[in-house]
């Protein structure tokens, strides 16, 4: 009879991403991240605002598949605030993320193909600049 060893499953696969900062005009919402998560199932997000303005607008959306349109799918403080859904956790209200501060983000994106982030600035332009992993 042989015996037979296993060990728990390992990290498979790791995409991280590094942006560089972003400018984050007032009222459209800019497309500052932009990450194929077809091969993971968790993603974390760093989210920092080294500009000079607090953001009035964090827009999560995601493609199901390549051929699919992007959908909205975190829009308001409370998608933030009261994790559910996609939303493993987070540090709070990312829709007005403060000038200077740093924010993060868990989502569970094993059904999606692609994620987005867009944002826009309150009173006067800013940066955003995001890191990013899963597995």
């Amino acid at each position: 009879m042989q015996q037979v060893h296993s060990s728990p499953a390992r990290r498979l696969n790791f995409n991280a991403k590094t942006d560089a900062d972003v400018a984050v005009g007032i009222g459209a919402n800019t497309t500052v991240f932009d990450m194929d998560v077809s091969q993971i199932a968790r993603l974390a997000l760093q989210i920092t605002n080294p500009g000079a303005n607090a953001l009035d607008s964090f827009v999560v959306q995601g493609k199901v598949n390549t051929d699919g349109d992007l959908l909205s799918i975190l829009t308001v403080a409370a998608d933030y605030t009261t994790p559910a859904g996609i939303v493993v956790d987070a540090s709070g209200d990312l829709t007005a993320l403060a000038a200077g501060a740093t924010g993060w983000l868990i989502l569970d994106v094993l059904a999606l193909n692609m994620i987005r982030i867009t944002a826009s600035a309150a009173v006067g332009a800013t940066t955003l600049r995001i890191f990013a992993g899963g597995a």
